[in-house]
Parts: structure tokens; sequence; C-alpha cells
């Protein structure tokens, strides 16, 4: 399923996802969004218990990944699918010259029910190869591939 929020490109074995956003947070959102949805049909999850994510990276595409990674093990650790995403990302000093960024999200979701939530397919990891953030005049664009 496209949207305007994610689109999935063609690949042979694997799933690329290309996310769209006007600011970082609909951008990590809508990216997670479209992570879950490969899955498990994310219209279908309801948003019945909620906590709070934390990720962090040297650069804007390794807090990417690091925040799907997180997403990925709340399904595989904990069995709860996520649907709902409220995101604040911003950068920090962590001493005199290192800057990191970090993302904190409150997340909403329920627990797995694979035929409620309509399973799909197995996601086996989150890669680096092909992931990028790009930035236009008035968006940004991640693509990220996911090993199936």
């Amino acid at each position: 399923m496209d949207s305007d929020r994610y689109r999935y490109l063609e690949h042979s074995t694997d799933a690329i996802v290309q996310a769209h956003g006007s600011s970082l947070e609909e951008l990590f959102e809508n990216s997670a969004m479209g992570l879950v949805n490969i899955m498990f049909d994310i219209d279908k999850v309801e948003n019945r218990q909620s906590e709070t994510i934390i990720a962090s990276g040297e650069d804007l595409e390794n807090l990417l990944f690091d925040w799907l990674e997180k997403v990925l093990l709340k399904i595989f650790i904990e069995q709860i699918v996520l649907s709902r995403f409220f995101i604040r990302v911003f950068k920090k000093h962590t001493n005199l010259e290192e800057k990191r960024y970090f993302l904190e999200a409150q997340v909403g979701g329920e627990k797995v029910n694979y035929d409620k939530h309509n399973y799909k397919i197995e996601i086996k990891a989150i890669t680096y190869h092909e992931l990028k953030i790009q930035r236009t005049d008035t968006s940004y664009v991640a693509t990220f591939l996911v090993d199936l």
C-alpha cells in the first residue's frame, strides 16, 4: 500500500521504503508507519497502550536506523505492534565538541494479534544499505531497505 506518507519501491527480494515528511518529526513518524505496515495492516492496530522510545545517532541517518530498529524490537521482543507516533527530534552537545541527534517518541499500539492485524511477512532486519535522508526545499525524504 502506498500513501502520501510513504511508498514501497520495487526490489526483487527485500522491501525499500520511501517516506516523506514536511518536518523531521513527520518523516520519522511516516518511516515507522511504512516499516510496521510491511508486517501488519497498520490501520487495524488500536492505540491501547502507550510508552516512550528514545533513540540517538551521530547523524540523521544513524538516528533513523536506531529509531526503526527500536520500533522493530517492540514487535519482536515485547510483541507490541505500534501504530501511533508522536515524535520530537533534537540535537544536543554531549561534550564540548560532539553533537548527537536524539529522538523522543510517545508511541501507541497493542499486543500483536496475527489474525486481527493481518500478518503479512516477517522482517529480518533494518539495514544501512540504501539508507539516506534528503532534504528538498519544502520537505524531507527518507529511503531505507528492509531485509525480509
